[in-house]
């Protein structure tokens, strides 16, 4: 009968993937004796309870997941304390956790936060920030990680785990449909295909019209609009299982919407002049766009023998990245600039492989271990035009009709990366008694980037070049904005190698509470800088980053099982921070992109989460982060000479956020009725350390769900209201010439969304 139903599921399948309803997870349900959930992660390569990893670790399951309607990595960081997350573009966006992050985005350079799919690596941000659906769960470990991960990661990792086919047939649909023109539908199809093989497809589609308004050209800007589909096929062994998982997304999306937020020139004046009154207006006379396709195929073993257990994991991924947008937000001919719009396009392929071998094992009854081998391989290849617009003609400049603009001069760097990696970690555990245990890990790492950058200042001849159709000014040097001053063609290689150990002290205080010391080494590769523009700055390397992390910590589940309180206390020391700033160049009026080692920083901090089980209908729970950063011999050359700038904050690193959740389930006769409310807050973050204007606002957020289920769970309706207040806030910044860019974070958000378990 199972078959019987598999198949005619396989037959639906058409329907059930294109029909106007969105995925919706397994329910989770919490423990109805009105006790503490175990919270099981393998974030140790080894299934735990939460409460026994003497690490600083977070779990979003995903029934909060689906409750906390969290559906990419921005909303991730709205239930993490510590980590912080903003988006320049689709597939160009910020992650910083405990204050540490990359700003470079440049083929050259690797991100700070790793982000593993079902133990895979993700390393560029055009791949990253795929739709969040159909997930057990996510495990997020703060500070450097690299004795248990493939790939090291010196701020932290997100390790996101997939649901695997079911046992049974299974089946459910969803919908969703709100203001702002959101639709999202999807389904999925799950169970066994024969004795020994099963299978899952899932899909998922998201939509809206957009949040910003642009008064210029009366389009919709910020919008969404994302397929994702995601299969797997796991084929029982006598001793374990093969897995083969493939997921595609594909992301069609207009402008940012950015606009100015503080003036050089008086821009914001001007943007009011353009018809700009209110939040979420953009003022361009460019409609831009940004496309985006990542996909990814993989095969896993894990098996099981007297000896121990083995893992392997096979992959390969691949992601291409297409934009265009304003780069200011609103037209400057007014104030006496020769044109009206600075546009950023970039177009980016990415290609990576990896390989791994991990053993698990005991010797003995108090000791065990994991040792594992890593291998990768990460072709990039990345262009980043820049190019302005005019209405009509301009003497001293060829021009090319953009619709209703003229396209004037056209500059460019490309950035071929060609990455390989290799590493060997290990961790052992040894138990000196029932209360005690001793960690000790270590990692060797070796990397070797080659690297091609190339820079056309305007000038020279194209022909014969895969650049001959993009539009090259008249008289080099002061064709465009000058980011590029420089026409060049630079070939460097650099190799890098790092030992990063760590070791921990493990102390039960008793069955249900323990204390943790553990002090770990981080490190990320060198690399070379994107999109510079003087070749100088694009032929040397950058050092390697180190952080050296010291905690503290302290896990409990107290009253009688109601209350879990867990608290982190730490200490890192951040070396050699490879920081880009927009730096002054001879013949560049607005200077350009450079990328260096600069100075060194103090990270202190303290995480605190709690989840309260008052009844068995009332719970609470919440997380707090405490940042204190401080950065040191920091020295930025500016054009009116050096600039210390030693006891700023990092950027990216808010002093306080933290997020308050209250649950109420009331069980009725004709079904269960539930409440969450959730409050998030973040401090104001820096964003550039010379303009102190460069910040992302303060803001406070607030969430509402109210659900219904039916008694035979088959079917739930639920309303939802997200920034409940509509807060207008600033969600990312940055400096160009003219002055501060903003981008607005989404406004109020209303929308009912119905599930059906079809089996």
């Amino acid at each position: 009968m199972k078959l019987n139903k598999l198949t005619y599921a396989c037959l639906l399948s058409p329907l059930l993937l294109n029909s106007s309803l969105a995925l919706s997870q397994e329910q989770e349900k919490p423990e109805k004796d009105g006790k503490l959930e175990v919270i099981q992660v393998t974030s140790q390569h080894r299934t735990q309870s939460i409460q026994d990893v003497p690490i600083s670790v977070s779990a979003i399951s995903g029934a909060e997941l689906e409750k906390a309607d969290i559906n990419d990595a921005s909303e991730i960081a709205l239930s993490v304390p510590g980590f912080s997350y903003s988006e320049f573009a689709p597939g160009q966006a910020l992650l910083s956790m405990r204050g540490i992050s990359s700003t470079d985005d440049g083929a050259g350079i690797d991100n700070s936060v790793g982000l593993f799919l079902d133990g895979v690596y993700i390393g560029r941000g055009a791949a990253i920030n795929f739709d969040m659906f159909d997930l057990e769960r996510i495990e997020v470990l703060k500070g450097p990680q690299g004795t248990l991960f493939g790939r090291n990661s010196i701020g932290g990792v997100i390790s996101v785990i997939t649901k695997k086919p079911t046992d049974d047939v299974t089946a459910k649909i969803s919908a969703t449909v709100g203001n702002e023109g959101i639709i999202r539908y999807a389904g999925y199809i799950s169970g066994p295909i024969t004795e020994d093989l099963s299978g899952k497809l899932s899909y998922s589609y998201r939509h809206n019209d957009g949040f910003v308004d642009n008064v210029v050209l009366g389009t919709k800007l910020q919008d969404e609009d994302t397929n994702s589909v995601r299969g797997q096929l796991v084929y029982n062994t006598d001793n374990g299982e093969w897995t083969l998982s493939a997921d595609y997304m594909k992301d069609d999306r207009a402008d940012m919407g950015r606009i100015p937020i503080a003036n050089n020139a008086p821009v914001v004046d001007i943007a009011a002049a353009n018809g700009v009154t209110k939040a979420r207006q953009s003022a361009s006379p460019y409609d831009g766009y940004a496309k985006r396709e990542a996909s990814g195929i993989s095969l896993s073993g894990e098996f099981q023998f007297d000896s121990g257990n083995f893992t392997t994991i096979t992959a390969s991924r691949s992601a291409k990245s297409d934009w265009a947008m304003a780069a200011i937000g609103t037209g400057l001919g007014a104030i006496g600039l020769p044109w009206d719009e600075l546009v950023d396009e970039i177009h980016e392929d990415i290609d990576s492989f990896s390989q791994e071998f991990r053993w698990v094992s005991n010797i003995g009854d108090n000791f065990n271990y994991t040792v594992g081998a890593f291998y990768f391989t990460e072709d990039t290849s990345r262009s980043e035009e820049f190019w302005i617009t005019k209405a009509g003609t301009y003497d001293g400049f060829k021009i090319q009709d953009v619709g209703t603009q003229a396209r004037i001069g056209n500059e460019y760097t490309l950035s071929d990366n060609a990455a390989t990696s290799y590493a060997v970690y290990g961790q052992g555990n040894f138990e000196i008694n029932d209360k005690t245990t001793v960690t000790l890990g270590a990692r060797y790492t070796k990397d070797k980037k080659d690297y091609l950058a190339t820079a056309v200042d305007c000038g020279g001849d194209r022909a014969g070049t895969e650049f001959e159709n993009f539009f090259a000014c008249d008289g080099g040097i002061g064709g465009s904005v000058n980011i590029v001053a420089e026409s060049f063609t630079v070939t460097p290689e650099e190799t890098w190698s790092d030992f990063s150990p760590m070791a921990s002290l493990q102390y039960k205080l008793d069955s249900s509470s323990m204390v943790f010391a553990t002090i770990s080494r981080g490190f990320k590769s060198g690399g070379f800088g994107g999109s510079q523009g003087v070749k100088t700055a694009a032929s040397v390397s950058v050092d390697p980053e180190t952080a050296t992390n010291f905690e503290l910590g302290y896990k409990g589940d107290l009253l009688d099982d109601t209350l879990r309180f867990n608290a982190t206390a730490f200490k890192t020391d951040y070396k050699d921070l490879q920081v880009v700033r927009f730096g002054p160049v001879a013949g560049s009026e607005f200077g350009t992109f450079i990328t260096d080692n600069l100075g060194t920083a103090d990270i202190q901090g303290l995480e605190v989460d709690f989840q309260w089980i008052v009844n068995d209908n009332l719970s609470f729970s919440g997380n707090y982060a405490y940042l204190d950063t401080e950065v040191n011999d920091l020295i930025i050359e500016t054009n009116s000479g050096p600039n210390d700038i030693s006891g700023k904050p990092l950027t990216a690193a808010p002093e306080n956020s933290y997020s308050l959740v209250a649950n109420y389930f009331h069980p009725t006769e004709v079904g269960e009725f539930d409440v969450r409310l959730q409050y998030s807050h973040v401090d104001e973050q820096s964003r550039d350390y010379l303009d102190d204007r460069v910040i992302i606002d303060e803001h406070d957020l607030i969430d509402l769900r109210i659900g219904w289920v039916s008694k035979d769970e088959d079917l739930e309706i639920a309303l939802w209201v997200k920034n409940l207040a509509d807060k207008d806030y600033i969600a990312h910044s940055y400096v160009v010439g003219p002055g501060v860019i903003g981008v607005w974070g989404a406004p109020r958000t209303i929308g009912v969304t119905a599930t059906y378990r079809v089996w």
